[in-house]
């Protein structure tokens, strides 16, 4: 995250200015100068993972590792680290006779920051491969949602036992990992043994009802890179849902819930 005192409220803040006009600037020094500004500003450690143009005329977003961007002037001299709205208009019909209906024009307000977060997590999710994840699919799919868990979370095991439920209703789940106590916990064994077993969704099941089945290991397992994706994600807890639309569902919903969430 950016430095602590940044976190409270949205900021705009000078980061020096330039005498060259930009206007003169190629588009890719535009991004190097964004880049060295910005990078004075992040915490240890932090790198910058891309700089794009946004909606805002003259407006880059930054993304160094958190999944909501920094905003930036194309001349590098001000950010701004908090939500972005964008107004456009809707047209209602509210009359109207014979000789043609009347409209009227009504302003509705879209959170660009939101929207960009989305197609974050979709670009990360990228990197987390299908035949990776414990799939419990639907026979007639609506909806296609991934979870990251955890075998030891009560609430983990709660929708897992509803898992047919879910099914039913047209919600395929695909599991990915995330042993809530992190890497090298016991929990995350149990989680790299069923990802390694023949049987995925059986091991899971049991892990899931408090079993103890025959666990196997492998060089290969994906959990130690859903967790760190997971991270990045912004996730803290289990169940941790993430739409196709790319957005982020924490906590437990019911079939029936999960469902209205989805349609919405």
């Amino acid at each position: 995250m950016i430095k602590s005192y940044f976190l409270a409220i949205t900021l705009i803040f000078s980061l020096g200015s330039i005498s060259e006009e930009f206007s003169n600037f190629s588009e890719k020094r535009k991004i190097e100068y964004i880049k060295n500004q910005i990078s004075l500003i992040l915490p240890e450690g932090s790198s910058i993972v891309s700089v794009e143009k946004s909606e805002f005329p003259g407006i880059y977003k930054v993304f160094y590792g958190d999944v909501q961007p920094i905003y930036v002037s194309e001349e590098g001299t001000y950010f701004i680290y908090g939500n972005m709205f964008k107004i456009k208009s809707k047209s209602l019909m509210t009359g109207g006779n014979e000789a043609g209906a009347t409209y009227t024009n009504y302003p509705v307000i879209e959170n660009i920051t939101d929207l960009d977060v989305a197609k974050r997590r979709l670009s990360l999710m990228k990197d987390i491969k299908k035949e990776g994840l414990i799939s419990f699919e639907a026979e007639d799919q609506i909806f296609d949602i991934t979870v990251f868990t955890d075998v030891d979370c009560g609430y983990c095991r709660k929708l897992h036992k509803q898992i047919r439920e879910y099914n039913n209703l047209g919600i395929s789940i695909r599991y990915a990992a995330f042993p809530r106590s992190g890497l090298g916990s016991e929990t995350f064994t149990k989680m790299v043994g069923a990802w390694c077993s023949e049987d995925t969704k059986t091991v899971l099941t049991s892990l899931k009802d408090g079993k103890e089945p025959r666990l196997e290991f492998c060089e290969s397992q994906p959990v130690a890179k859903h967790y760190a994706i997971g991270k990045k994600l912004g996730i803290t807890g289990t169940p941790a849902i993430i739409t196709n639309d790319g957005e982020l569902l924490p906590g437990y919903y019911s079939p029936q819930d999960l469902l209205k969430k989805l349609k919405s």
